[in-house]
C-alpha cells in the first residue's frame, strides 16, 4: 500500500512571479488611490489643525521653547509689578479719601491687575483663551457702572446736581457719537434723563454678559458654528457698546460743568483704553499675526506663539496703563466724610 504524502506548503519562494503580480494587483484595486483635488484637501487640513490646534497641558509643559519660556517669566514678574502698582495706589486712595468714593475707586484701579492676570492666565494655559478674553471685555462694562456712580457721588445727588446747575444745559455732542449728532443741542438735566443716561450705560453689562457667555458656550462645544454665527453677533456688540461710552461721556460733561479739577476726563480715558487694548487692539492683532509664519510644528505652533505675543504686550501695556491711573485718581482729596 503506497504511503500518501500530503502536499508541502506553498512558500513564498516557491511563488511564481505572475501569482505575486495578480495579488498585488488585487491588493491595489482594494485601496483605490486619492485624488489630486482629495489629497491637496487633505494636506491643508492637516497643516490648518498643526497651525490652530490647541495642545494639551501636558504637550505643552513638555516642549517648551525659548520664546515662550521668557515670556511666561516676564508675563509673571509684570503681573507682581502690577499688583504692587495697585497696592501703593490703593494705600495712597485710603490717605485722600473716603467712603463712599474709597471703595468705587479702588474697584475701578483693581480692573487692570485684573486684566493683567487673565492675560497670565491665558499664557498658562492656552486652551481656555476665549474665557480669558471675556474676562477682558466685561472688565469694562463692570467699571462703567462704577464710573458712573463714581461720578453721581461726584456731583452729589441727581436731585442736588439739578438744583445747583439751576437749568443750565448738558453738552450731548460727544464721542463716539459726536458726528451724527452735530445738531443735537444741549440738554437741561431732568430726573428722567438721568434715568435714561443711567439704562445706556448699565445696559452693557447685562447685553455684552448675554452675548459673551452664548458665544462661550458655542466657541467649546462646536467651533465651526462660532466661526459661522460669531460675525452676526458683533453688530449688537458694537452697538450696546458705543451707546454706553455715550452715556458715560455725556456724564463726564456733567461733572465737569461742577468739578471741573477731578479729573474725570483722564479716569474716563484710562477706562476706555481697557476696550481699545483688550477689544480692538486683541482684534486686529489677532487677525493681521495670521499673515506670519510664527512658531514652528505642534504643539508650540503658530497659534500658541500669537497667543504668547498679543498677551505679553497686553501686561506690559497694563503697568504703563496703571501708573496713569494712579496720577488720574489722585484727585479730588476729601477733608471731611462724605455722606452721599
Amino acid at each position: 500500500m503506497d504511503d500518501k504524502t500530503s502536499p508541502a506548503p506553498i512558500t513564498m519562494v516557491d511563488t511564481p512571479p505572475q501569482f505575486l503580480h495578480s495579488v498585488d494587483s488585487v491588493y491595489e484595486l482594494s485601496v483605490p488611490a486619492l485624488s489630486n483635488e482629495d489629497f491637496e484637501n487633505l494636506t491643508e487640513n492637516n497643516i490648518t489643525q498643526g497651525i490652530y490646534a490647541y495642545p494639551t497641558l501636558t504637550e505643552y509643559y513638555m516642549n517648551p521653547t525659548p520664546f515662550v519660556t521668557i515670556c511666561l517669566f516676564v508675563s509673571i514678574f509684570i503681573v507682581m509689578l502690577n499688583i504692587s502698582i495697585f497696592l501703593t495706589t490703593v494705600a495712597k486712595l485710603g490717605q485722600c479719601l473716603r467712603k463712599p468714593l474709597l471703595g468705587l475707586s479702588i474697584a475701578l484701579v483693581s480692573l487692570y491687575p485684573l486684566v493683567s492676570i487673565a492675560a497670565l492666565v491665558n499664557l498658562l494655559v492656552p486652551q481656555i483663551w476665549f474665557t480669558c478674553h471675556t474676562v477682558m471685555h466685561l472688565s469694562f462694562t463692570i467699571g462703567a457702572i462704577f464710573f458712573y456712580r463714581l461720578c453721581m457721588h461726584y456731583i452729589g445727588s441727581e436731585v442736588s446736581f439739578i438744583k445747583e446747575t439751576d437749568g443750565m444745559a448738558v453738552p450731548i455732542r460727544t464721542p463716539p457719537c459726536c458726528c451724527c449728532c452735530v445738531c443735537l443741542p444741549g440738554v437741561v438735566p431732568t430726573r428722567g434723563r438721568f434715568v435714561v443716561l443711567r439704562y445706556m450705560v448699565f445696559q452693557m453689562v447685562f447685553i455684552q454678559g448675554s452675548i459673551m457667555l452664548v458665544l462661550n458656550g458655542i466657541f467649546y462645544n462646536d467651533m465651526e458654528l462660532f466661526n459661522d454665527v460669531q460675525q452676526y453677533f458683533l453688530p449688537f456688540i458694537i452697538a450696546s457698546i458705543l451707546l454706553g461710552i455715550w452715556g458715560l461721556n455725556i456724564t463726564v460733561r456733567a461733572v465737569n460743568n461742577l468739578h471741573a479739577d477731578y479729573s474725570t476726563m483722564k479716569k474716563m480715558f484710562s477706562l476706555q483704553l481697557i476696550m481699545l487694548l483688550c477689544k480692538a487692539q486683541y482684534l486686529i492683532m489677532y487677525q493681521q499675526l495670521d499673515e506670519m509664519v510664527l512658531g514652528g510644528a505642534y504643539p508650540m505652533n503658530h497659534v500658541i506663539y500669537k497667543q504668547t505675543i498679543i498677551n505679553t504686550l497686553i501686561l506690559v501695556e497694563m503697568i504703563l496703563l496703571s501708573l496713569f491711573v494712579q496720577n488720574a485718581y489722585k484727585t479730588p482729596v476729601q477733608i471731611e466724610n462724605d455722606e452721599n
